[in-house]
């Protein structure tokens, strides 16, 4: 090339699960091409950006990908997503032509989508290959909610856009896409942290003087959830329960500690604790099996990659489901002893990071 190679990565703001799904594999192929130029197109804040890149050149923000409009961490706004859709459509042949145009102008080699679907449009006619990677797509997501209310020509641009990618990458556990043909099985894509539990139980100790806990993080996956831990249980074994919170619901129980107050990453968070409480969800399912911890999850029936996360996080880890009531009630005592009782488990390899970026690469070399 007589430019460096230029990688495209467009990453969907809809929680924090796709940026940790795809960074690991962004990272790994900067270790395959070291001179590679990287220009990250997001709505993310650049501080949540670099907690997970550990390179990017450019940063543009955009929004061509909000996913869907939430009410909280477990509802959706079927009628606001909808609307929405329907206004990114609006002059959608201008939007793609205009962003192929800049990604022409940019010299970009390669784009990599998790999983925005204009710059996948926009690539293709900017005759740029492209690469699709998430558990997941928004046009079967869609799909779902309106039901027959289908805006057949929305969802048929949209599924025309993932399928020009190259591959569709679907790192393990990925929901069924049957009306997509480029589909690409590849094992879990995540970045394990760094377990750290005596920094985590020094904090305990230090602010809330709790000596030797159980470490138990709570977090649902970056999307707003109100929540008291008020009635939450607060000892097993006779061993105090120490909940690792948001800044926001830490004064809720008197075992709370802000993940703030510990000065570690979350991905290390998850990988010091004891025990998870979380809403089935990508980034934190994929995380927690590759550090081995238990997971103790609530429903999320009417989310469509719901099963598949479930029936994998089953299959390799020990976990166990309550409701969203247990939750919000602290009737979830006799699920969280038997998880504690039971402990870590063999992790599992995120071995899609290597699987993904060797795909990637070769597409600059081929390029």
């Amino acid at each position: 090339m007589p430019h460096p190679p230029h990688h495209l990565v467009a990453i969907s703001s809809h929680g924090f699960g796709h940026l940790s799904q795809v960074a690991p594999v962004v990272n790994r192929l900067h270790e395959l091409i070291p001179q590679l130029k990287i220009t990250i197109r997001a709505a993310l804040p650049e501080a949540q950006l670099r907690s997970r890149l550990h390179h990017f050149d450019t940063l543009q923000h955009a929004t061509d990908d909000f996913g869907m409009v939430m009410n909280h961490a477990f509802s959706v706004d079927t009628q606001a997503s909808l609307a929405r859709y329907q206004s990114l459509h609006q002059d959608w042949d201008h939007k793609v032509k205009v962003l192929a145009q800049q990604l022409i102008d940019a010299e970009v080699d390669v784009v990599l989508a998790d999983v925005p679907y204009l710059p996948l449009a926009a690539a293709q006619v900017a005759g740029i290959p492209s690469v699709a990677l998430c558990s997941l797509n928004w046009a079967d997501i869609l799909s779902h909610y309106v039901g027959l209310d289908k805006p057949q020509a929305i969802i048929n641009t949209m599924y025309a856009a993932y399928q020009s990618a190259r591959y569709f990458l679907q790192p393990a556990p990925s929901m069924a896409m049957p009306k997509l043909n480029n589909q690409r099985a590849i094992g879990p894509c995540c970045a394990p942290g760094i377990a750290q539990k005596k920094t985590l139980l020094s904090a305990a100790k230090q602010r809330k003087a709790l000596n030797n806990p159980w470490l138990i993080l709570v977090g649902m996956g970056g999307i707003p959830f109100e929540l008291s831990l008020e009635h939450w249980p607060t000892q097993h074994q006779g061993r105090p329960l120490c909940y690792l919170v948001s800044p926001s619901i830490a004064n809720t129980h008197t075992n709370a500690l802000s993940v703030d107050a510990t000065g570690l990453s979350y991905s290390d968070l998850v990988a010091s604790v004891d025990l998870i409480i979380t809403k089935p969800g990508y980034g934190m399912f994929a995380e927690a099996a590759a550090a081995g911890v238990p997971v103790l999850f609530t429903e999320r029936s009417e989310w469509p990659e719901t099963e598949a996360l479930v029936t994998w996080l089953q299959e390799n880890a020990h976990c166990a489901q309550i409701t969203t009531e247990a939750l919000r009630a602290g009737t979830f005592e006799q699920e969280l002893s038997k998880l504690l009782t039971h402990g870590p488990y063999t992790p599992v390899a995120p071995t899609g990071n290597d699987e993904a970026a060797a795909l990637i690469a070769e597409l600059f070399t081929c390029n």
